[in-house]
């Protein structure tokens, strides 16, 4: 067979090799129990290395990823899956003038292959290599050409001293080596005309069978049955509130003509309910006796005004009983569960009715992996005690956008980690909580940026025309008496403008789905409307509070824009002193509003190992600091950062010693105040570590509370201030207060877990709902994406890395197609999707939907296995 790229024409192709002869999969073993103190192993495992003459056993992986370099333009390629180990290399072609314009990679044994990457252009360097030579070692050069990062010179080196070079150098360099018994194998990275991005598959010179992954739960433990009905009403997947060996206690379909709703009713390991669809229709309803499960659905489907809905369902379980409701009609699907499954959830699309519906079927005999397990990372000085996951927290955004973070490259150019190069300085990647690059900013997920620009000019609009109404506070009741016309006039255009730019902005980054939301909203608005603010509107204007809610005009005009800008503003407005250390209260590490020191300082104080490991760890942290301070004396604070930022006090200590703190909360805080206090002690670290990074000095984080607390007062008081302000300066200064925000940092290395637990994945809106997938930390590198389409039209899914454009992927109506990448492309970034979808006459809109998730480094290489898919939004 072949793989590759296809068009209208071919544009890239490789051939898939079979074995002629049947060969047969060895059976799996069942697992051997562990020897006896004292007795040796006699076999080694695949992937073992046995030194000659000692008993020392390495175990060794076929293919390793290096680090990458450059930067995410040009088209993406990759040599890993064809580079194996025990491979001979018979040269290296380096092609380059200014900048390196390609490569060529000549392996010779045991199978003939030529790697070949970038452009024709420049002058061919070649280096043969003898036998037993190998590429041991990459030096690499990069920079700007016309706004691209781009690979300038390439230096390789050999185990018998040999080199070859081209391009031009630069002082952003790095250099890595082989592992050792590695050699250089094949590449990956982004190439065009030249060479944009640059890694090295290193693979073991010694033959090694490499060592299988261990199952990925989301592809062996997890199926989704055929799905049945249309593409209308709003899409649900059960599918991350799913936990493995969960049993039912009874299955409900309400049903008249057609199936108004399906609910299944969680008995353990906790009680919770699935339900979809409508109030209407007949109950029916079918309790499950104990060891019983659900294995099949029928279902039927028909028109009802021109959309096709479910009319008639029908399940049956492992003990023979079953339940139906509906009317039957010519359009039936069966699903039954594969051998050893069971139902445990639905995905689909419904409202008032069912309009589609598939199972997730999962295996009975799958086991959970849960936050409180002990196999987590931890390391030899603190041991762990949970595992290391993202979490739900880290992506909540406190604010509508925040401004970028700023620093300065070091004397080679280099940014620190987490930064990327910015003209003449580095900025901050979009964290989590505001994944969405919009020039200087960074915006919550689902939002965009024309609507901020726009938000933002539209606050500067409204200052024209308050200014052009005539007002200022103290001229508003003459103004009413002289000229109540112009001022209502110009009143409700100003509130026209925030209202549309709110209402789109809401749907953008709310997404509501139903009466529900909408209704509290209306209840939101209703509690500011009925009591507080006229009674406090008529303070302002010096005018009587009446006894009952007959408001003046003047009154209601007021409260009316107010609520709007309440609802705009949202937590600003209604902030207080306490609630801007909310945060901190809720997760009891502070336990009073007027605290004057952060949390870690809290915790320190309290009798716990946390308290000790969290000041040992500042101890330690500070000395890390400045040890490389009083190392390089003549260095300054931008080089010593780029330094420490990749330290391992930074890398692993930091993120393994808060997270221990977060598994020692669980036994009395919530999990979403456990996770919570921990983000903000690492961002109280981040803070420490920068203090002694620029002036050898820290206040142990205490600026943390005070800059978010000074935020929120700002922020408070202009708001405040916009209410009685008719000239909207206040109110257009209270956009511009926003946070500062800076990379998401200070993860480590994530433990294996779902996407949904492991790496915060988390879906806004129909686009991508019901996505899942798993992540482990030992594996291949690579990220492996499967986009599976129930949409009716064609769609190009955008792939943004760190907030950067980073790959797009065509999706047909109802196709499925993988795109894979490797981790250290990718890693310590998040990953963002969004999608284009052929909207009002043909035009093609990025509206409906988005997804997120971190990409963690891994020093085992790691591996990420995502179903994205994708439905009619």
């Amino acid at each position: 067979g072949f793989f590759g790229k296809g068009g209208d024409e071919i544009d890239l192709l490789g051939a898939i090799w079979t074995s002629i002869v049947v060969v047969t999969a060895p059976p799996t073993e069942a697992p051997t129990p562990a020897p006896a103190p004292g007795t040796e192993e006699p076999d080694f495992a695949p992937g073992t290395v046995v030194p000659a003459g000692g008993t020392t056993k390495k175990v060794m992986k076929a293919v390793q990823l290096s680090e990458s370099f450059g930067g995410p333009h040009g088209n993406q390629f990759s040599d890993q899956a064809a580079a194996t180990s025990g491979q001979t290399i018979g040269s290296i072609t380096v092609r380059g003038a200014k900048r390196v314009d390609g490569l060529t990679l000549e392996v010779v044994g045991p199978t003939a292959a030529t790697f070949i990457h970038g452009g024709t252009g420049g002058t061919d360097n070649t280096l043969k290599l003898g036998a037993g030579e190998h590429i041991t070692s990459m030096e690499v050069h990069w920079g700007q050409r016309n706004g691209h990062t781009r690979i300038f010179f390439l230096n390789f080196g050999t185990s018998a001293g040999n080199s070859v070079a081209a391009g031009s150098q630069t002082a952003e360099k790095a250099t890595i080596t082989a592992p050792e018994g590695y050699q250089l194998g094949g590449f990956f990275g982004r190439d065009g005309d030249e060479i944009d991005l640059l890694g090295v598959v290193w693979t073991s010179i010694e033959v090694v069978e490499d060592v299988a992954m261990a199952p990925v739960s989301a592809d062996e433990d997890i199926v989704l049955s055929e799905i049945f009905g249309g593409p209308h009403g709003l899409a649900f997947s059960d599918i991350n509130s799913i936990k493995f060996g969960q049993t039912l206690s009874s299955i409900t379909i309400r049903a008249g003509e057609r199936v108004d709703a399906v609910t299944l009713q969680i008995a353990t390991p906790t009680e919770k309910t699935f339900n979809h669809g409508g109030k209407g229709g007949t109950e029916n309803t079918l309790t499950l006796g104990d060891g019983e499960y659900i294995t099949s659905m029928e279902a039927h489907s028909g028109k009802k005004n021109d959309h096709t809905r479910v009319f008639y369902l029908k399940f049956g379980t492992s003990a023979g009983n079953f339940i139906e409701a509906g009317s039957k009609t010519d359009g039936v699907g069966t699903a039954t569960a594969p051998e050893g499954f069971q139902l445990s959830g639905f995905y689909g699309r419904a409202e008032n009715e069912v309009d589609q519906l598939g199972v997730i079927w999962t295996r009975i005999t799958a086991k959970n992996i849960e936050l409180t397990d002990t196999s987590g990372i931890g390391n030899g000085t603190y041991g762990t005690s949970i595992r290391n996951w993202v979490g739900p927290t880290i992506g909540d955004a406190s604010d509508t956008a925040c401004y970028r973070k700023t620093t300065a490259y070091d004397s080679n150019n280099i940014c620190p980690l987490g930064y990327g190069k910015d003209d003449d300085d580095c900025l901050a990647r979009c964290p989590l909580a505001y994944p969405v690059a919009c020039g200087a900013e960074c915006i919550p997920q689902n939002d965009d940026c024309a609507l901020e620009v726009i938000w933002k000019i539209g606050s500067v609009i409204a200052v024209a025309l308050n200014v052009l109404s005539g007002g200022v506070f103290g001229q508003i009741l003459a103004a009413y008496k002289t000229a109540k016309w112009a001022i209502t006039c110009a009143a409700n255009v100003v509130s026209v403008v925030r209202s549309l730019i709110y209402y789109i902005r809401y749907q953008q980054t709310a997404a509501p789905q139903g009466d529900t939301e909408e209704l509290l909203t209306v209840a939101y608005q209703a509690d500011v409307v009925l009591i507080d603010l006229p009674r406090a509107i008529c303070v302002c204007l010096g005018m009587p509070v009446p006894k009952g809610t007959e408001f003046a005009d003047t009154v209601l005009q007021v409260v009316e824009g107010i609520v709007k800008q309440a609802i705009t503003n949202g937590d600003e407005i209604l902030s207080t002193g306490a609630n801007a250390l909310s945060l901190l209260t809720g997760s009891g590490a502070i336990n009073k509003t007027d605290a004057t020191v952060d949390e870690l300082q809290d915790l320190v104080d309290k009798n716990s190992s946390c308290g000790y490991e969290l000041k040992r760890l500042t101890d330690r942290v500070r000395d890390s600091v400045l040890e490389v301070r009083d190392k390089t004396p003549g260095s300054s604070a931008k080089d010593i950062r780029v330094v420490v930022y990749k330290s391992p006090i930074v890398m692993n200590d930091i993120p393994t010693v808060t997270n221990n703190c977060m598994g020692e909360l669980l036994s009395s805080k919530t999990l979403k105040a456990a996770y919570e206090t921990r983000d903000m002690l690492r961002k109280t670290f981040e803070v420490i570590v920068d203090q002694l990074i620029d002036t050898g000095t820290t206040d142990l984080g205490e600026s943390v509370a005070e800059d978010e607390y000074m935020r929120e007062v700002a922020n408070m008081g202009l708001v405040v201030l916009s209410t009685i302000d008719p000239t909207g300066i206040a109110y257009m200064a209270s956009q511009f207060v926003q946070p500062i925000c800076g990379p998401t940092a200070y993860l480590g290395e994530i433990d294996d877990g779902t996407l949904n637990d492991a790496l915060g994945l988390t879906t806004v809106d129909e686009a991508f709902a019901g996505s899942y997938g798993s992540w482990t930390k030992s594996g291949d590198g690579v990220v492996h994406l499967i986009f599976e389409s129930t949409d009716t039209k064609d769609v190009t899914v955008v792939v943004h890395s760190g907030g950067d454009d980073y790959a797009e992927v065509d999706v047909g109506a109802g196709d499925t197609v993988t795109w894979d990448a490797t981790i250290p492309e990718l890693q310590d970034k998040q990953m963002y999707l969004d999608r284009w979808r052929p909207g009002i006459l043909g035009l093609p809109g990025s509206g409906g939907g988005s997804l997120l998730l971190w990409i963690p480094r891994s020093s085992a290489g790691g591996h990420i296995t995502m179903h994205v898919r994708i439905n009619v939004s």
